[in-house]
């Protein structure tokens, strides 16, 4: 195996094991959303988000299918792309409620007492979402395998 080859498989690698372990520690953030929507309204969305257009409960909903959804999708590399946006924009809604409800916490150098910033995880999923839309889901994927059975306009997408 030549460095080159050895070095885009071990990039190929690193998206698979970074795809997978987000997604299978994101998906119970939407099974948490489904388990008390109403709640989840009522405390995050009605709270800090007021300004979002139509029931408030559809947009719960939203997140929580997005995060199961998105997941599942993401696992298997298929359509990881738009599947990370989703991700992505629900990380950002994530961020934005923790800093508006617990400020930066004097991050980076303060010692909180909880031993991490609020924002902290919901900030590292973005980070990893951000990455994968960037670099794609890897030759380690199934929209890899299956490629050449999209339209070449889909292609960038897969």
């Amino acid at each position: 195996m030549s460095e080159e080859t050895s070095n885009q498989f071990s990039s190929d690698l690193c998206l698979l094991i970074l795809r997978v372990s987000a997604g299978v520690l994101m998906i119970h953030h939407g099974f948490e959303k489904l388990q008390d929507p109403a709640g989840f309204t009522s405390f995050i969305v009605d709270q800090y988000f007021s300004f979002l257009p139509f029931d408030h409960v559809l947009w719960t909903y939203l997140a929580a299918y997005t995060q199961i959804i998105g997941s599942v999708v993401l696992i298997f590399g298929i359509a990881t792309r738009p599947a990370v946006i989703g991700l992505l924009s629900t990380m950002l809604f994530a961020m934005t409620f923790h800093l508006l409800d617990t400020g930066l916490q004097g991050a980076p150098f303060a010692v909180v007492e909880a031993h991490n910033y609020e924002f902290e995880t919901s900030a590292l999923y973005l980070f990893i979402f951000l990455v994968l839309a960037i670099a794609g889901p890897g030759s380690l994927s199934l929209s890899r395998i299956y490629r050449d059975r999209f339209p070449q306009p889909l292609q960038g997408f897969v």
